[in-house]
């Protein structure tokens, strides 16, 4: 029988949390089990989970600062696949209709100090339906984390319905991303449907390095502003379908109520490759002009290389300086519908209103200079 192991700082798992023991691998909602054992946990202990599956249909909550991981791995094994890895435990976010709210997502960490360590998190279809019926469409995403401090390591989000499989509010400082997997999640096809991979609002000393991002089908990672970040050793990937394709792959710029500010932030060694068929609209998108008017300065971006997007790199909206260094960008541009209708559009691209702030020769490849206002690439063609 799989058990549940909890630190000394916890009860027994067995008189704290024996439904949860004995319905690993069961289609049995878990969910009031799981949140009653985390209540147990005195702040800083720790629950580990026994490989399987935990089937979760209410809206989890976290608000101690906790550890949660699989039982049995060692700290530096192999991070968690998204398939059918039997080292891992999984939890399926499944929230039936009637216990979530709109705004609210299916698994919040408010507490600062929480880590997350070699699990998988999973969504079902059947949460589209918060994704067609509601606005904004959070209950159809993964994870939301508002406390500083949080750490997510080695682990996988999958399948999330739309909205963002992992967000990051403006409230918390310092997040750790290391050595994940995020995606597949949403669908391109229809706009309710698009799911960011990590979205971060406005934060402060972020770390997102060495993960690697498939298949997530708004942008798969986008920044509202980060002050002395780290963004570093990323992989981006496309698979080639279009119900796979995204808007961009890595997207700093800003929303009308985050800062755009990323002072002291690097962006370096990224490897984005948005597959034989484009399908990526941006590699690198600086800014927000093909959507709206808004924030981005400072910052260095550097060593990165980007290949196979309509726009490989594209500075378009920025505010202030920014430093470019060494990038690379291969076999992208080239003739794609957007907004603005059928255009020739270049490799790499500094926009005339951003060529103040920014050496166009630093960008990555021979650049060109055409506005990109409005013009918004890899639209649904549904």
């Amino acid at each position: 029988m799989a058990v549940l192991m909890v630190s000394s700082a916890c009860l027994p798992a067995q008189a704290g949390c024996p439904a949860l023991a004995v319905s690993v691998n069961r289609d049995q909602d878990v969910s009031t089990a799981f949140q009653d054992c985390l209540k147990t946990l005195a702040f800083g202990g720790s629950l580990e989970l026994s490989p399987g599956r935990y089937l979760l249909e209410k809206p989890i909550r976290i608000e101690r600062g906790v550890a949660i991981r699989t039982r049995g791995i060692a700290a530096g094994a192999p991070g968690c696949l998204p398939g059918d890895d039997r080292r891992c435990a999984v939890l399926v976010l499944a929230p039936r209709e009637g216990s979530i709210e709109p705004t609210q997502m299916p698994l919040e960490i408010t507490a600062d100090g929480v880590s997350m360590d070699h699990l998988v998190i999973v969504g079902v279809k059947g949460s589209k339906a918060f994704c067609r019926s509601t606005r904004p469409k959070a209950a159809g995403g993964g994870v939301r984390v508002s406390g500083s401090g949080f750490s997510f390591t080695r682990s996988a989000i999958r399948d999330i319905a739309c909205y963002s499989a992992l967000e990051i509010t403006a409230s918390a400082s310092a997040p750790r991303l290391s050595g994940n997997r995020f995606g597949p999640n949403g669908t391109h096809r229809r706009s309710e449907d698009w799911s960011d991979g990590v979205t971060i609002h406005d934060s402060r000393g972020a770390m997102v390095g060495n993960n690697l991002f498939v298949d997530n089908t708004d942008v798969q990672l986008i920044l509202g502003g980060c002050r002395y970040c780290r963004i570093v050793g990323n992989r981006f990937r496309t698979s080639g379908e279009e119900a796979r394709s995204a808007f961009a792959a890595l997207m700093l710029q800003s929303w009308p109520n985050t800062s755009g500010n990323y002072s002291g932030t690097v962006v370096e060694r990224n490897d984005i490759d948005c597959g034989a068929r484009k399908g990526c609209g941006y590699g690198l998108m600086i800014g927000a002009a093909p959507w709206y008017a808004g924030r981005a300065s400072g910052g260095t971006v550097r060593g990165n290389s980007v290949r196979n997007a309509m726009i490989g790199i594209n500075v378009d909206g920025v505010t202030g300086p920014m430093a470019f260094q060494g990038n690379r960008v291969e076999r992208s541009g080239g003739e794609f519908a957007s907004r603005c209708g059928l255009r020739k559009w270049p490799a790499a691209n500094v926009a005339p209103g951003a060529r103040r702030f920014v050496d166009a020769m630093q960008v990555g490849a021979e650049t060109g200079a055409v506005s990109t206002v409005g013009c918004l690439l890899n639209r649904p063609r549904n």
